[in-house]
């Protein structure tokens, strides 16, 4: 009988689609640019968008998004604590700001502190009444679960008092300047970062951790009340670590695009790119969430690169095709994002630099991606210090055994294609003869949709596996022998050619 690893087809990840994101005023000049991409993440407020820009950038096929700030609240800019509580925009129900106590809930309790302001504000930095803020940009931190917070993000409108485009102007037509975007593009999310991710006497410490349980059914509440729009995830890769308490809340469901911002080149002036920081994102960061991106309700991985670093590599110019002294620099950074199956960008720190760098050098090598098989990986660093080094692939089928009624369980690691990745198993009644028969012709293969692997998700554990998958309609009491393969994600399905083998009786 022929096997099935039952569930539905898998989303297909666009890891070869490209896209373009810029903050600034759209003259004809970008308004051209922006046309040859298949996405464009736009900022309504710096950009002063308006719907015939949006309208005139979709009509070539290019899908628009919005800029929004959901873990802070951007309005609050230069605002006093005394001139917050005097503005009923930002008192609210007078029950915040909310701190993390025993029966928090999403919304968690008032401050010991004091109260006066909405409850969506936070005050678990010092308690002390006052909405805590975002030291560099003085902005009050946000509960992004607060229905609350909810509720404000969709009423704002670009030329109300708030001056920020909301989620209703943003994705409509009949409200506000009515842009009409395809989706939106969430910044801000690291406020529920891990509590350890800051020290205590850090001036931008965040101890709002609690939060994180709050930002799927925020999505959710996005998704059901405007359905068919794309939602892109800026960061927050907490959530895809199974190493963390954050994994049990991971919105992946709910996203279309996560961006992994600064995966190499950062907006640092003081160096190219700080080399463990690089290190951790590429080998311990980057397995792992490829591993989620792949799942069947995953999403496309987007990366964005910063033309900044010491002045005598001129990135900039570079990227304006200026000069020449960047271009090993830039390579470099488009090449080892794509290499991980991301699709990637690179402006400047302000994001107004408009350029065309990616379409014209996204070719790896000599070799064109398609024409390379899939490299096997692992969500496992074995690592004892920190930057970790490479991971030890896990390659092929790493685990198999009997389910019952006529079924087994197969469990496997992740595998990296600049295109994505597919899985297929291959079984059959007698050993699989690698040498007479390298494409495994002559067994049975079947696609697989990967579920989440049993264990997975507890602290990262060396025996965990990101995928498994249940292979039904087996004859009970015969012996199998399986391997598994990973192919690129096009349509002609390039095949990496292990050899790892495992027999198993099923019962």
């Amino acid at each position: 009988m022929q096997a099935s690893s039952g569930g539905s087809a898998p989303r297909r990840i666009q890891t070869n689609m490209t896209y373009m994101i810029y903050y600034g005023i759209l003259h004809d000049s970008v308004m051209r640019n922006a046309v040859l991409y298949d996405l464009v993440i736009l900022h309504p407020l710096s950009g002063e968008l308006m719907r015939a820009q949006v309208a005139k950038i979709q009509a070539a096929g290019t899908k628009v998004l919005g800029y929004l700030s959901v873990g802070e609240d951007l309005r609050t800019a230069g605002l006093s604590a005394e001139e917050m509580r005097s503005d009923p925009r930002f008192t609210g129900d007078g029950s915040g700001p909310r701190v993390a106590l025993d029966g928090s809930g999403l919304t968690g309790q008032p401050s010991p502190g004091g109260t006066g302001f909405a409850s969506y504000y936070l005050d678990d930095n010092d308690r002390d009444g006052l909405p805590d803020r975002n030291p560099y940009f003085g902005c009050a931190y946000t509960n992004i679960g607060d229905p609350a917070w909810f509720d404000v993000l969709d009423g704002m409108t670009r030329d109300g008092p708030d001056g920020a485009a909301g989620i209703r102007e943003i994705l409509t037509t009949d409200y506000g300047r009515g842009l009409g975007c395809d989706g939106l593009f969430l910044d801000t999310l690291d406020t529920c970062a891990p509590n350890s991710y800051t020290v205590d006497d850090d001036p931008a410490r965040t101890r709002f951790e609690w939060t994180a349980a709050g930002v799927a059914p925020f999505l959710t509440k996005i998704k059901e009340r405007y359905p068919g729009k794309l939602i892109c995830q800026n960061r927050g890769l907490f959530f895809y670590d199974p190493r963390l308490p954050h994994y049990r809340f991971c919105p992946r469901a709910c996203v279309d695009y996560v961006m992994f911002e600064s995966y190499r080149l950062d907006s640092s002036p003081k160096h190219l790119y700080h080399a463990n920081y690089f290190a951790d994102n590429k080998h311990s960061l980057a397995p792992k969430l490829m591993a989620e991106a792949g799942r069947p309700d995953g999403f496309t991985v987007l990366s964005l690169g910063y033309a900044e670093g010491p002045s005598k590599y001129r990135l900039r110019n570079t990227l304006r095709g200026q000069s020449g002294k960047g271009l090993h620099a830039l390579l470099t950074d488009l090449h080892e994002a794509q290499f991980m199956g991301f699709s990637h960008y690179i402006t400047d720190s302000s994001l107004t630099l408009r350029n065309d760098f990616v379409l014209t050098h996204r070719i790896v090598g000599e070799t064109p991606p398609e024409e390379c098989p899939p490299v096997w990986s692992s969500v496992y660093n074995d690592s004892p210090d920190w930057p970790p080094h490479a991971p030890k692939p896990r390659v092929g089928l790493v685990k198999a055994e009997p389910a019952g009624d006529g079924a087994v369980i197969i469990g496997w690691d992740v595998a990296l294609h600049p295109h994505g990745v597919q899985y297929h198993l291959y079984y059959r009644q007698a050993p699989l003869d690698f040498a007479l028969d390298p494409l495994l012709r002559l067994a049975q293969r079947v696609r697989l949709v990967p579920e989440i692997g049993e264990d997975y998700g507890e602290e990262g554990q060396e025996t965990a596996l990101p995928y498994r998958a249940r292979i039904e309609g087996l004859q009970a009491g015969q012996t199998y022998y399986l391997a598994l393969r990973a192919c690129d994600a096009l349509d002609d399905e390039n095949e990496e050619q292990n050899t790892v083998s495992r027999s198993i009786t099923v019962k």
